[in-house]
């Protein structure tokens, strides 16, 4: 692999959420949260070309306009076969042969940490690199370094083999699994950090990240972001107790086998 190239940036995003629908464009201080982790993403100094990659539904036409706004491009796939919808995006930018996934609901995604992950990535033979292998082993505070990195061979792959579910609807899942891929971890030494969530997944997750937002700089860090939590301890309080993984949970619950796209 090429890896002095530039990294082909794909945000996950849609507006149909069970926990809090429409989460990604919910307003800030006049801006949507998308745009705001945009700004963010755009502090990075390695080469990156961002894309957002959405689902076919209308009601994610709102998305697709908030993009043309924000200046970066709209790919639109399946709905729920999210390692489809990433692997017909990565097909439309052959020349990128690295892909990192981030997601629209981690508005105070840490820029700085986004370069240190690239850099572990560029420096190895990884086919992975992400905050953990095992889902529960995660060292930081939830939305600053859900960040994951990958090949566009493993992405392949991954889109050809892949069966459940699950493995379609979390798109690294099959990669974290199946020990042919060589793996890396960036993480923390120890979790102490990793109750603190600053994602959106629930209405009381944008109560806290608005508290955030609005008593940060846009270039601040998650260092500064876990302090001012510390201060209010208030705050922390609203969304310490909601569960990591939920989503993923849920998926392995009631996992069945999918067919592959090619068979169907």
């Amino acid at each position: 692999m090429e890896k002095e190239n530039a990294i082909l940036c794909i945000i996950q995003a849609r507006m149909g959420s069970t926990r809090f629908p429409g989460k990604v464009l919910k307003e800030v201080n006049g801006m949507s949260l998308l745009e705001y982790e945009i700004r963010r993403i755009r502090q990075v100094k390695n080469k990156i070309l961002i894309v957002l990659a959405t689902s076919f539904g209308k009601e994610n036409d709102a998305i697709e306009n908030e993009c043309k706004k924000i200046g970066i491009p709209c790919f639109r796939g399946s709905e729920n076969d999210v390692l489809d919808r990433f692997y017909q995006c990565a097909l439309t930018y052959p020349e990128y042969r690295a892909i990192m996934r981030l997601t629209a609901d981690c508005p105070l995604i840490d820029p700085e940490l986004i370069d240190r992950f690239i850099d572990y990535f560029n420096k190895g033979d990884y086919d992975y690199v992400g905050p953990s292998i095992e889902f529960g082993n995660e060292t930081f505070p939830e939305g600053i370094a859900e960040i994951e990195i990958f090949t566009k061979e493993a992405l392949n792959k991954s889109s050809e083999e892949a069966v459940l579910a699950s493995e379609r609807e979390h798109l690294t899942l099959y990669m974290r699994n199946n020990p042919s891929f060589i793996k890396g971890v960036v993480s923390l030494e120890d979790n102490v950090l990793a109750k603190y969530r600053l994602t959106i997944d629930n209405p009381e997750d944008f109560e806290v990240v608005s508290f955030v937002i609005t008593h940060s700089d846009i270039t601040d860090g998650y260092e500064k972001h876990i302090a001012l939590l510390k201060a209010h301890p208030d705050i922390a309080q609203k969304n310490i107790d909601i569960p990591r993984n939920e989503g993923l949970a849920k998926s392995l619950k009631k996992d069945h086998v999918m067919l592959k796209k090619s068979a169907r």
